[in-house]
């Protein structure tokens, strides 16, 4: 959850890709908790530098070392653009971290995952996540739920076979074509099985108008 915003880059230098959860109020501080409200995206070299500031007092120092070159404010510097836009850039993340649509997404659909004990582990379940959001055309926790529930994800762009009438059937495609029936329902905002009862729609319609007239037999059917 934490790892994939501000688009999987770190919030500090804004280049390099994250790498870990960073206490933007460090634990050390009087302020600092170990909680997800608390984490953001940084990559392991900017959390070295950053050190036991906040984000607030890095950027500080930062721009203080550039206006007095010959001071010891900071070890090691960002660029100056850079520095300017890390309060906006963390704000921006801390929004959309603490989106509750966003974080119920995420433990919805990953929450009662096993949490891998390697790091390298881990970032091979954020790079499956990463994934499977490039498949949708717009974020799937903004598309809208198809019933209220708490304890399971009901939103239509991926999870439309909540709806109380949804019956799961298989369909045969050949994999391209399955690929362009995905992209067709994204465009259109559909669930995948939303967009094929719509498709088929038509085609019953049409059956049910066409079929030859049945005579009540007496028979239960």
């Amino acid at each position: 959850m934490v790892l994939l915003a501000n688009r999987r880059r770190c919030v500090y230098c804004n280049e390099a890709q994250s790498e870990t959860l960073e206490h933007e109020a460090p634990l050390a501080g009087a302020h600092g908790r170990d909680v997800w409200w608390n984490l953001v995206p940084a990559c392991d070299k900017c959390n070295r530098w950053k050190s036991w500031k906040n984000a607030a007092e890095w950027q500080r120092d930062m721009k203080l070392q550039y206006a007095y070159p010959k001071e010891a404010f900071a070890r090691n510097l960002l660029p100056l653009r850079t520095v300017e836009g890390i309060k906006d850039r963390v704000a921006q993340v801390q929004r959309e971290i603490q989106d509750s649509a966003r974080r119920h997404w995420f433990q919805h659909h990953y929450g009662r995952e096993r949490t891998p004990r390697r790091r390298a582990e881990k970032h091979v379940e954020v790079q499956r996540c990463a994934e499977k959001l490039e498949r949708y055309l717009y974020l799937p926790w903004t598309s809208e739920e198809v019933r209220p529930a708490k304890n399971s994800c009901t939103r239509a762009l991926c999870c439309g076979y909540q709806r109380k009438e949804a019956v799961l059937e298989y369909v045969t495609l050949a994999k391209t074509e399955r690929q362009d029936l995905e992209r067709m329902a994204y465009e259109r905002g559909l669930y995948l099985g939303d967009l094929i009862g719509t498709l088929l729609k038509p085609e019953i319609e049409k059956w049910r108008t066409n079929r030859p007239i049945e005579h009540d037999t007496g028979l239960d059917p």
